[in-house]
């Protein structure tokens, strides 16, 4: 009797120490990772970096548009998304209705790069003209954008367009399918996140002018952190880091990375201006 107490006593230890050693935490297990595909190329470097420190985190990237990584957040579908926006009264509707506590945090800034073919002839385009460009007013330069669910569509809508439709843009698929066709066009404009340019070889990127010149000679600013941070680069943007977890898991774990001083460094290092810790950056 006491033999079979112990044995079962013994499978009953095993139990529980196998379940112990399973158990996810801040730095193991599995996530998968929504990412608004502007980003995508950050989030990978910054996944590889936290993949080494910590072997048993294994993270599955996902690179989607933003209405797509923010349905997914409000459905309860997914534990993480690196976004390019922030939710719309919808998205925020349901998430109440769903009666959801997604955590916002700030990741970092990023602008819209403006690029076309070296067969065009601009060099730099004011902000005014980008409007008329989205409005149709030139006969021979059109805009190529992505579709209506993301990040940059949204964007040129709400901030450019002040809610105005477009007229005469080409839509296409996603950003990458924008550098595509103006690749192989001429006296076309695109418009991309500026991270997804990490290889911009085949583009020019344009100089922006400044949204209100204030009595000051024409001022145009390139891509750039500093001008990021500051606000200054005309297509600025904030990029955030939504997180739907209860406990405290992989979800967090990655979020607080990200957030964290070596994640913004890797954002600093790729090009974009850190938006959760101090920094100091030089603009020219």
């Amino acid at each position: 009797m006491a033999a079979k107490l112990l044995l079962s006593l013994f499978v009953l230890l095993l139990f529980v120490f196998g379940c112990e050693e399973k158990k996810e935490t801040s730095t193991k297990g599995y996530l998968k990772v929504y990412i608004d595909e502007s980003i995508y190329p950050l989030i990978k470097i910054e996944a590889d970096t936290f993949s080494v420190l910590y072997p048993e985190a294994k993270l599955k990237l996902i690179p989607v548009s933003a209405r797509e990584g923010i349905v997914k957040m409000v459905n309860n579908e997914a534990e993480l998304f690196v976004s390019s926006r922030e939710f719309n009264d919808e998205e925020k509707s349901v998430s109440k209705k769903n009666k959801l506590e997604i955590k916002t945090l700030k990741f970092c800034y990023d602008g819209i790069a403006v690029i076309t073919s070296y067969d065009t002839y601009l060099d730099k385009i004011k902000f005014d003209e980008i409007k008329n460009l989205l409005k149709g007013n030139f006969e021979q330069v059109s805009a190529v954008i992505p579709g209506r669910n993301s990040g940059i569509y949204d964007y040129l809508r709400d901030e450019v367009m002040n809610g105005e439709d477009f007229s005469n843009v080409q839509i296409v698929s996603s950003e990458k399918d924008v550098i595509d066709v103006i690749k192989k066009s001429k006296n076309k404009i695109g418009f991309v996140g500026y991270n997804l340019l990490d290889d911009s070889s085949g583009v020019k990127i344009l100089n922006v002018g400044l949204r209100e010149q204030a009595g000051i000679n024409d001022v145009y600013l390139e891509p750039h952190p500093g001008y990021f941070v500051q606000r200054l680069y005309p297509l600025s943007r904030l990029l955030l880091v939504y997180v739907n977890e209860i406990n405290v898991g992989l979800a967090s774990g990655f979020a607080s990375f990200l957030t964290g001083n070596d994640g913004q460094k890797i954002a600093l290092s790729n090009n974009l201006g850190p938006a959760a810790v101090p920094v100091r950056i030089k603009s020219y």
